[in-house]
């Protein structure tokens, strides 16, 4: 996992091309340009970007995510949130099999929670579960930006 501000992304482009391109985006678009939910080529089916505009869950409500060919790269915009995170050889629970159309399957179990303010943005790869949109207090509106890097 990394996790930093958005104004340091040119420090992680060394991670390859798809991510340059990724970071890139995740810095200069508009997020008012944007329909929430809406798939947004950048590269093709290699980079593209979300957005989500949100209320955060209750921690209990939360739920770990794995994804086995994408990166994600989350970039909070607006709001206040945590990020559950625990690595895939912590003791977890699957809540169901590994959803190979949407790349995702769902854990339970123990993590450790990141708070995530605007203008920060973490990359998790498949070894690292995480549990977006955690209330950090209140539950709250929050405005996300996900950029998914094919492995």
């Amino acid at each position: 996992m990394v996790i930093d501000k958005i104004e340091n992304a040119p420090l992680y482009y060394g991670l390859g091309e798809r991510f340059r391109k990724a970071l890139e985006w995740l810095a200069a678009v508009d997020p008012s340009t944007l329909s929430p939910g809406e798939k947004v080529p950048i590269d093709g089916e290699n980079v593209y970007g979300l957005l989500f505009q949100v209320d955060t869950l209750a921690p209990e409500d939360c739920k770990l995510e794995g994804h086995q060919n994408y990166a994600d790269i989350q970039c909070l915009v607006s709001g206040l949130e945590a990020a559950g995170y625990a690595l895939t050889d912590t003791p977890l629970e699957p809540l169901g099999e590994y959803d190979a159309k949407s790349d995702v399957q769902f854990f339970t179990g123990d993590w450790d929670t990141l708070t995530i303010r605007p203008g920060t943005f973490y990359i998790v790869w498949p070894q690292d579960l995480h549990a977006p949109r955690m209330a950090c207090g209140r539950v709250g509106p929050v405005t996300r930006l996900v950029a998914k890097v094919k492995l």
